[in-house]
């Protein structure tokens, strides 16, 4: 299941169409860790995300809060 892009933009306090360029560049969105090797090999200008994302225990909580977004929409689409 996918995260939108409002609800990724929500997660890392960056706007939907932030988001949307990111992934239309390629970006990982998704994924935390990965989107931080990612913007320091594009040499990103994006200085509030790549702070935010410099510190792993906030990445683990952006991780945590995403995966918590995907299970939410499983449950919405799959109610047991």
């Amino acid at each position: 299941m996918q995260v939108s892009s409002e609800e990724l933009a929500g997660v890392y306090g960056i706007s939907g169409q932030r988001i949307r360029l990111l992934k239309g560049k390629g970006a990982p969105v998704g994924d935390p860790e990965a989107l931080l090797t990612w913007l320091k090999e594009h040499g990103s200008n994006l200085g509030p995300l790549l702070a935010l994302l410099l510190d792993a225990v906030t990445r683990a909580d952006l991780h945590r809060r995403i995966q918590f977004i995907c299970s939410n929409e499983l449950t919405k689409y799959h109610p047991q």
